[in-house]
């Protein structure tokens, strides 16, 4: 059923557990286009699976994901923003939990899993970035619909705004994640919380995230135009300003700041 994923590690367990990881540690799991497709279309399969009652995810090496994959050209300007809805919208959809184990570095599309998670636990040594602002890009994906239920919409403008990094432990002391425990700790602890929602009752799990998930669903209309926002800001000089400054490892200097690409 899942022979055809090929950025994504997915293993089907015996103990009913779906473990999937991201897996280009060489790219620190950037994913690229076909990484994309795959980061969507995942939950929509494991929701269908009879086999499978829970979905453990976590990256390979020493990063969860680093999003989008700039320097082979499939960064946030050349990925189709139908992915990035699928990723959002299959997620809040999917009526079994899913569990996310952040070991590193969880930026873009990465940040979007980690955070849509239902159970979502952090290593000491993971570091959480929402950048689209940094690069020009209107900060579309999850975080104008995530962020403010977790954390409150003045903390999220702050970071969002600023994109200042956020370690694990900072992200479990303001409800960004469920929890943050040492490194070492990290896999047994995500196991043992899909092992005990898979060995529990399926029923009233799955009905119990469907009512909290109702927050996303009544809001889901600022993701929609988040998601706009962020297709059009790719269209202007800014973002590429700032994905080329990324590409070259400068500063970026943006002509928005003086021009006249207001929103």
């Amino acid at each position: 059923m899942y022979d055809d994923y090929e950025f994504l590690k997915v293993e089907p367990g015996d103990d009913r557990v779906l473990r999937i990881t991201m897996n280009r540690p060489e790219k620190l799991n950037a994913s690229g286009e076909v990484g994309h497709g795959e980061q969507g279309r995942i939950w929509r399969e494991f929701d269908d699976d009879p086999d499978m009652n829970v979905a453990l995810i976590t990256g390979a090496g020493r990063a969860f994901s680093a999003g989008g994959d700039i320097d082979a050209g499939n960064g946030p300007a050349e990925v189709d923003t139908r992915d990035g809805r699928a990723l959002v919208r299959n997620m809040i959809a999917c009526r079994k939990p899913i569990v996310s184990a952040i070991n590193g570095v969880a930026v873009g599309g990465g940040l979007a899993i980690a955070l849509l998670a239902d159970i979502s636990i952090a290593s000491e040594r993971a570091v959480l970035m929402d950048g689209h602002v940094k690069l020009g890009i209107a900060a579309g994906d999850h975080a104008a619909l995530v962020w403010p239920l977790s954390i409150g919409l003045a903390r999220s403008k702050y970071h969002l705004l600023m994109c200042d990094r956020i370690t694990g432990k900072e992200a479990a002391e303001i409800g960004l994640v469920g929890k943050c425990v040492p490194h070492e700790e990290l896999m047994a602890t995500a196991e043992d919380a899909a092992q005990r929602l898979a060995r529990g009752p399926q029923f009233a799990i799955q009905a119990t995230k469907a009512a909290l998930n109702d927050w996303y669903l009544q809001n889901i209309a600022i993701f929609e135009h988040s998601l706009y926002m962020e297709a059009h800001s790719l269209t202007l000089p800014d973002a590429a300003a700032g994905i080329a400054a990324v590409r070259g490892k400068t500063e970026p200097v943006f002509p928005g700041a003086v021009g006249s690409h207001r929103y």
